[in-house]
């Protein structure tokens, strides 16, 4: 796991906070009864995830 944080840059705890914010943005997701604002708070999390790739 190491060897593939050390060839991509990012630090074990970036990874985690990057992971924890996912987690936490689709269990709010989940808890989302409206579907209008459940499927919003998936977008922002992929975007958010997709800019993280980016860079």
């Amino acid at each position: 796991m190491m060897e593939v944080l050390e060839k991509m840059a990012i630090s074990e705890k970036e990874l985690k906070l990057l992971l924890n914010f996912v987690k936490d943005n689709l269990q709010e997701a989940r808890e989302t009864k409206d579907e209008e604002n459940r499927n919003k708070r998936i977008d922002k999390t992929l975007e958010h995830i997709q800019q993280y790739l980016e860079d």
